[in-house]
């Protein structure tokens, strides 16, 4: 049927749309996200600008059709269509259907869904989690097999901990394989995501999932339970952003269950990925690791995570030791699709169970009790356990030992005149200290009253005292007040940067003058693909000139996978070293307006490859290097 008009859609309602047929497909068919007690999210893409329209309805009790009374209708024509149904009962069981007219007049309609809202607080609720749904060629099958285990389990929703996709930067990584395997079970229950390094951090992530802001990190609750979702591929270690934000979102949670979610493992015992196992020691663990103090110090109960290709499930460990009482259990349940991985051939000391197999595992809870289990792709139950928690011995008691650190803004780290800073605790009744002289600061320093300005170079340090005198960790920031870098009286004669092309295998940038000169020319613009290269194992070198419109303080960002340096007029200013997905870093500097000498030096180990660089706006945000800019 074609042309068929929104106006008799709405007055005929679901009887068109169950007999409809069309002579296009959904690109991505409808899926869930982010569900709440009173609300949730229904997303699908269309191959060409479209129409959006949602119906839905509760469900009904001897019901001779689907009741999809209600309607949700978005104005103008989209690819991606993103509704959010609103005003929903909680616990509630409804049935859904969407529909997208394109702009030729064929209409796309889907079969009718169900979904059911976000429980009460003191239900019972069941939860699938798992983790690397990507591609590989060895088992290609498994994110499909794995997808309609979870269906089959009928859970109220699902956690992954990211690798969704192989690609994150290929489109058709997530609409014909996360997608298309996945539709079974994400069309009826929602998916709450961590980043992979795979993702890259891409823009299609944020596109498909829906998650509060910021997005790569986010907390929600449901049922008796919070949930805290880090990226991984970002910095963690203490003092960082998410490690700032975790610390005080655990202190204030009051949940029965706290999990904490991402992509990396705080305790491996996977063969390869952290040293070769069968040839030397591992270190089993990334910078994940820098997390545990807080999962000890907050009384979490779960820190979930994938990466490695398997399942491992450790004893309660407390201060990196193995605590039956106080212990958090960490579970590796990487097997949703990616190729699989073993183990380290001698048992580590904090592994309880181990598995290879593609699987994925399931938690049924209420009020203080939790049942655990973890399934291979044939539906073989391989591992599952009972517990029962103190909940008065959670959280509360062990978190007023030591108070959160206290936060700190601060106007500019790096100024010509002055700095406004602003110092917080996480509650009023916490007293807060601080000195700037770089010395340490306790309860006979300067007592914080309200915000300051500084007016020249230093090292602020401040702690946070509870009103039992406990105090908080210390937090440290260094503020730079200095000249603008005079410009330099370069007569470049030519646009763009030149280039130095290396190859070898690093996991760090190296010293490139020490090495041989594959080829050199001239780039255009800061990206890696305008050279010709092998794909892998090679490193870059580009330099010559970037001109600064104006004198004012210049923030400056790369992006890479994996590892690059910046440095303006012969000074390091941005260190991304290291291997790592395709991920943002920043330095700030003050600048005469004119030409600047730039170097970026840049390597890529495996995997994928990205090189960029620019100038942050406050205003337009982070504005890729022109032509126009760059010379040499």
């Amino acid at each position: 049927m074609k042309n068929l008009s929104p106006l008799l859609l709405l007055i005929f309602g679901p009887i068109f749309l169950l007999a409809q047929s069309s002579h296009d497909t959904f690109l991505v068919k409808p899926y869930l996200q982010h569900a709440t007690q009173s609300s949730i999210h229904i997303l699908w893409e269309t191959n060409s600008p479209a129409t959006t329209l949602v119906r839905y309805g509760e469900a009904q009790l001897r019901a001779k059709q689907p009741n999809l009374s209600e309607t949700s209708v978005l104005p103008d024509s989209r690819l991606l269509h993103e509704v959010e149904l609103k005003d929903l009962k909680t616990a509630t069981k409804y049935l859904y259907q969407v529909q997208s007219i394109l702009a030729g007049g064929d209409t796309l309609v889907s079969p009718v869904y169900t979904f059911r809202t976000a429980v009460k607080d003191d239900d019972a609720y069941y939860f699938a989690f798992l983790g690397d749904s990507q591609y590989n060629s060895r088992t290609p099958w498994a994110w499909s097999v794995i997808a309609e285990k979870v269906w089959q389990e009928r859970p109220h929703f699902i956690i992954h901990a990211g690798d969704l996709v192989d690609t994150g930067t290929r489109k058709t990584d997530w609409t014909q394989h996360f997608f298309p395997n996945g539709h079974v079970a994400m069309s009826r229950f929602p998916m709450y995501t961590v980043l992979g390094n795979h993702e890259q951090d891409a823009q299609y992530y944020y596109d498909y999932m829906v998650n509060p802001k910021p997005e790569y990190y986010y907390t929600f609750n449901y049922g008796n339970a919070q949930f805290f979702m880090i990226d991984t591929n970002r910095d963690v270690h203490e003092g960082s952003e998410q490690y700032n934000w975790l610390e005080w979102e655990l202190a204030k949670s009051d949940a029965t269950w706290k999990f904490v979610v991402h992509h990396h493992p705080p305790y491996s015992t996977e063969e390869n990925d952290h040293g070769d196992t069968y040839i030397g020691a591992s270190t089993y663990q990334t910078k994940a690791r820098n997390l545990t103090p807080l999962y000890d110090a907050y009384g979490v109960d779960f820190c979930l995570f994938g990466h490695t290709h398997l399942y491992e499930r450790t004893w309660p460990l407390f201060k990196n030791k193995v605590n039956l009482k106080d212990g958090v259990i960490y579970i590796n349940s990487g097997g949703a699709g990616g190729g699989l991985e073993d183990f380290d051939p001698t048992r580590s000391w904090f592994t309880q169970e181990l598995q290879t197999g593609h699987h994925y595992t399931t938690f049924a809870v209420f009020d203080n009790r939790l049942v655990f289990k973890a399934i291979d792709h044939e539906g073989r139950l391989f591992d599952t356990f009972e517990m029962e928690k103190e909940v008065t011995n959670n959280a509360s008691d062990r978190s007023l030992l030591q108070p959160p650190a206290p936060q700190i803004k601060i106007g500019q780290y790096v100024f010509q005149q002055s700095s406004k800073i602003e110092i917080n605790g996480i509650s009023p009744d916490h007293e807060i200290y601080y000195t700037l002289d770089g010395t340490d600061p306790n309860q006979q320093s300067i007592r914080y009253e309200g915000p300051f300005e500084v007016n020249t170079s230093l090292t602020l340090k401040a702690r946070a005292y509870n009103p039992a005198k406990k105090a908080s960790r210390m937090v440290s920031k260094d503020l730079v007040k200095m000249a603008p870098k005079p410009a330099l009286r370069a007569k470049t004669k030519e646009k763009g940067l030149t280039y130095k092309y290396y190859e070898g295998s690093w996991h760090e940038l190296p010293n490139f003058p020490q090495l041989k000169v594959k080829k050199e020319g001239v780039v255009k613009l800061v990206n890696e693909s305008l050279v010709e290269n092998r794909g892998r194992n090679f490193g870059l070198v580009l330099e010559g000139y970037v001109n600064i419109s104006q004198t004012a303080t210049q923030t400056f960002y790369l992006r890479s996978d994996d590892g690059s340096k910046l440095y303006i007029d012969d000074e390091l200013l941005i260190d991304h070293d290291g291997r790592h997905g395709a991920f943002w870093a920043y330095g700030t500097t003050i600048l005469e307006e004119g030409k600047h000498r730039i170097r970026i030096e840049y390597f890529q180990g495996t995997g994928a490859q990205l090189l960029r660089a620019g100038l942050v706006d406050e205003e337009l945000g982070k504005i890729p290097f022109t032509m126009m800019q760059l010379s040499h």
